[in-house]
């Protein structure tokens, strides 16, 4: 927006505006005062014993009166406008630097803006392969804090007797699998037995039903159900924060003594 042109409209018709009420009433008293000289003159004609300084008064009056009423009030809406045209001309040149300074000022303020406020194609791309990152890792990091999953990675099981790992790892079982109901509420692709015969009808969905082994022709296919696969039925997180590092699945402890 040109804001010199916006400001210079309205100047010119705030400078005319405010002017006509006073011109009005200039214009205004000098009708009043000329038609109560006319009727004064007229009452004094009218007298039989007029003198000539009288009769020259009279004609004086009536020139003075018709002069008035030809040239003033044409002459005084001229000047009104003339001054107005001054004023507005004289209030433009007096701003004209002003309005080029923050019309110089403004690109480079929008141009500060642009890179929050637009985003690119490969923009808003980084930023969801990053909040999928994000969920990724906090789920990790849920399973660490509930069921200590990455403790029991970390530890060497080689040590251990079968029935010591087997002790630990039931706990680790129940509360990584406790953790993953409430949050995902995962629910099994093909609701049978493992083992049992199925048929694959046509139009499956290849990223829901994996087929293996002898795989020819076209649908319906028989075969074994070898594992029934899992769909989960939400995600059940909390708003992720974009502060802070989200490769930290579980902060170190320290107990301060």
């Amino acid at each position: 927006m040109n804001l010199s042109k916006v400001f210079s409209t309205r100047a010119l018709l705030i400078v005319l505006l405010t002017g006509l009420p006073l011109l009005a009433v200039v214009d205004g008293l000098v009708w009043v005062g000329l038609d109560m000289a006319a009727r004064e003159i007229a009452a004094v004609a009218q007298l039989d014993n007029q003198t000539a300084e009288i009769q020259a008064f009279i004609l004086k009056m009536q020139t003075w009166r018709l002069a008035i009423n030809t040239w003033f009030l044409p002459a005084s809406c001229a000047a009104y406008f003339i001054f107005s045209i001054f004023l507005w001309v004289v209030l433009k040149l007096s701003t004209r630097g002003l309005f080029k300074a923050a019309e110089a000022q403004a690109p480079a303020k929008r141009e500060k803006k642009a890179p929050d406020t637009v985003k690119t194609p490969e923009k808003d791309s980084a930023e969801k392969e990053e909040a999928r990152r994000r969920t990724y890792l906090y789920l990790l990091s849920l399973l660490q804090r509930e069921g200590r999953l990455m403790d029991f990675f970390s530890e060497e099981l080689d040590a251990y007797e079968d029935e010591q790992i087997g002790a630990a790892v039931r706990n680790i079982h129940q509360n990584c699998k406790k953790a993953v109901l409430k949050n995902l509420a995962p629910t099994a692709v093909i609701d049978k037995d493992e083992g049992e015969e199925i048929t694959v009808e046509p139009g499956f969905d290849p990223n829901s039903i994996k087929l293996t082994g002898n795989v020819a022709g076209d649908p319906p296919f028989r075969g074994i159900l070898r594992h029934k696969g899992w769909r989960v039925q939400k995600v059940d997180l909390p708003t992720l924060s974009s502060v802070g590092d989200p490769g930290i699945v579980a902060p170190a402890e320290v107990e301060i003594l």
